[in-house]
């Protein structure tokens, strides 16, 4: 039979991060707690303590997080050695050091900080749901109803840094990589050895592409202005963009399936539904479209940079267990010591699919997929 099947491409964080734009959980947390550790090195030197001034080597105050520094050393230069720091164990460390005091206002930005801040941002959604179940649980209704509020207000302030953070990347980010190793694998033919749920003659190409964006940023869409000469393409920014034009930026949680999501239905809080993806989805008509392109017919899914983690399972769900999924493959990323993140990726797709069987079958084996070529800056 002849070939009719579009393709999905699903686009992650990870694509962001391999065109170099620091779009991690871990460079926006970086950025912010250099930022204000710098604040507070350029405060000035007294605090109002009570109805007396308090001398002090420094102070800054936002709405997550207070810094004080006791005694600050003409003989140290504080703020070069912060410009040096690339993690943040090394940050936490030179806090330690050199005597900051630090008052966490948001239970989620210490944790994260204090575990080293080893998330993706998946972790960080699957975290931001852990607390609220956490509090949800409490026996006094309205100490649960206060703190949930109060997280659902802290969790609005980080959207709100971090959307500021990826404007600041965006612009300062320019795609000068050659462009063709990728254009290559999106526009590249849907080969019969990938699927074993539908029997074709030969390979051909797909007769649409679909860039379904999980990120804010507009990376993919100079790869997009390729493709749509070679095949006819769309696009959709399924969690908004950091502008609006395509919605406002949706961050939170994402797993209708999860058992304790189902817990929050008779809770009657609809505070607890504050940032859950569903409701989002509905504002705009990004999710409607993105349902139409899957029900209009068979479509091969190609994953690039995306963890796949459970915070988007009632999407990802809806598109792998569909009966027009025909194939997943897996564009891999292969790390420095030579090992690639394939089997993981696996794992998380797993968890989209209640069938398993049906998983085996639509998931192209690891020595049928390839690596996602690196982009590299044209000489």
């Amino acid at each position: 039979m002849k070939l009719q099947m579009n393709r999905l491409i699903i686009i992650g964080n990870g694509f962001d991060l391999a065109h170099g734009i620091k779009t991690s959980y871990q460079d926006f947390i970086l950025d912010y707690f250099k930022t204000c550790l710098i604040k507070c090195l350029e405060s000035g030197s007294y605090k109002l303590s009570g109805s007396s001034l308090q001398r002090i080597g420094g102070y800054y105050n936002d709405e997550l997080i207070e810094i004080k520094l006791i005694n600050k050393y003409s003989n140290i230069n504080y703020i070069e050695q912060l410009k040096s720091i690339i993690s943040i164990k090394e940050l936490v460390n030179f806090c330690a050091k050199y005597e900051f005091k630090l008052f966490y206002r948001f239970e989620l930005l210490q944790d994260t900080i204090e575990d080293y801040c080893q998330l993706n941002w998946v972790d960080l959604e699957d975290r931001y749901f852990d607390l609220l179940v956490k509090y949800s649980d409490k026996a006094t209704k309205l100490y649960s109803r206060e703190q949930i509020k109060l997280i659902n207000d802290k969790f609005e302030i980080l959207k709100k840094l971090l959307k500021e953070y990826l404007e600041k990347q965006q612009l300062e980010f320019s795609n000068l990589s050659d462009k063709e190793p990728l254009i290559n694998c999106f526009c590249d033919k849907i080969y019969k050895h990938e699927l074993v749920t539908v029997k074709i003659k030969e390979s051909e190409i797909p007769e649409n592409l679909y860039f379904l964006n999980f990120n804010y940023t507009n990376t993919f869409e100079d790869y997009y202005r390729y493709c749509k000469v070679i095949i006819p393409s769309d696009f959709n920014y399924i969690h908004g963009n950091l502008y609006g034009a395509h919605g406002h930026a949706i961050f939170g949680f994402g797993d209708e399936l999860d058992k304790r999501y189902i817990g929050f239905e008779d809770q009657k809080n609809n505070d607890l539904f504050k940032h859950i993806k569903s409701f989002e989805y509905l504002k705009t008509k990004n999710y409607y479209l993105l349902t139409r392109f899957v029900e209009s017919q068979d479509f091969q899914v190609h994953i690039y940079g995306h963890s796949c983690g459970i915070s988007d399972r009632t999407m990802l769900n809806q598109i792998f267990e569909h009966d027009n999924c025909k194939s997943i493959k897996i564009y891999y990323h292969k790390k420095e010591d030579g090992s690639n993140d394939y089997t993981e990726k696996t794992y998380e797709i797993s968890r989209h699919f209640k069938d398993k069987g049906l998983m085996r079958r639509k998931i192209v084996p690891f020595d049928l997929s390839q690596e996602m070529p690196q982009p590299t800056k044209l000489q």
